[in-house]
């Protein structure tokens, strides 16, 4: 053995004789990202603003409450044994689906929810991909919508729709283009105020005074009317929706202009963190949450009725 061989060119040896570790590469097709995200929060490079998702969850929690309130007395899935579910039905489900408070809290949480959204468009890296996605989402939406009009239409008695998803998706639109030919801030603010103050007008009108109606199918849809609901099935008009979402945006754009938390934490606490996963996904939410709780409810109502 050769004494005056440096310690360096032994390790540098050992070094190119030692085996090369396989790292098997990190799941990251879109299917699993997909599902990845449903059920994991902030795990991206870039920290969610957590409050927006936080609030949007708790509106996407009462609305699937009042869905599946409103879908499951429609079904008959609330169709109880026992004396204490039959009480419950009737005391408690039935008397908030009847109530004064569900119909004048609905449009106030929507247009906070429009608002809400608007902050997290202007959040967005990349405001094409949103809108392409949302177009395709409203489309498919639409599709569907239509199906089960024409498999059950006792169930749903139109071919067309125009709700939230509509909207916002209009909006998202609008807000693309307004980035597109770098519209100012000031006029963007006014277009959202003008938008919101002749929506609101007409909401006082047709709930209040009760004496809101437009003949024309397509004028019908911009605003609360007679003839809107009565043209679609779930019809939300597109004033104030969009003046409460550009005002949203405006104020994501002044409020979080570097994108993140006002918080001094950089992710929502773990109690919370479910409803902030349901905001972060709240079109999914809004989509198949209420259908997955109504399906619960008919297996239990099928095959544990002795207890219900």
């Amino acid at each position: 053995m050769d004494n005056n061989v440096p310690e360096t060119s032994i390790d540098s040896a050992t070094k190119q004789k030692a085996p090369k570790v396989v790292r098997r590469p990190h799941k990251t097709g879109r299917l699993y990202r997909f599902f990845h995200g449903l059920t994991h929060y902030n795990t991206g490079s870039t920290p969610r603003v957590w409050e927006l998702d936080l609030f949007r969850g708790a509106l996407m929690l009462f609305v699937t409450l009042d869905h599946v309130v409103n879908f499951g007395f429609q079904l008959g899935f609330f169709d109880f044994k026992t004396p204490a579910m039959i009480w419950f039905a009737d005391n408690v489900l039935r008397v908030y689906l009847n109530s004064s408070f569900r119909v004048g809290i609905q449009p106030f949480g929507l247009f906070i929810f429009s608002f809400l959204s608007g902050i997290s468009c202007s959040l967005s890296v990349s405001s094409l991909k949103r809108t392409i996605k949302m177009v395709v989402l409203c489309g498919v939406y639409m599709g569907v919508f239509a199906l089960i009009h024409v498999f059950f239409p006792d169930l749903v008695k139109s071919y067309f729709i125009f709700n939230i998803i509509n909207v916002l998706t209009l909006c998202v639109i609008f807000w693309w283009l307004f980035d597109l030919v770098k519209m100012p801030t000031w006029i963007r603010t006014m277009i959202g105020l003008i938008i919101g103050a002749v929506g609101l007008t007409y909401y006082f009108s047709y709930f209040v005074r009760g004496v809101a109606d437009i003949e024309n199918d397509l004028l019908a849809l911009l605003v609360y009317n007679k003839h809107g609901t009565d043209l679609v099935q779930n019809f939300e008009p597109l004033f104030p929706h969009m003046g409460f979402f550009i005002l949203g945006g405006v104020f994501g754009g002044l409020v979080y202009s570097d994108k993140k938390t006002k918080t001094k934490s950089e992710n929502c606490i773990l109690p919370l963190r479910p409803l902030a996963i349901m905001g972060k996904n709240s079109l999914v939410t809004y989509l198949f949450l209420p259908v997955i709780v109504l399906a619960l409810i008919w297996i239990a109502e099928k095959f544990v009725w002795l207890f219900i």
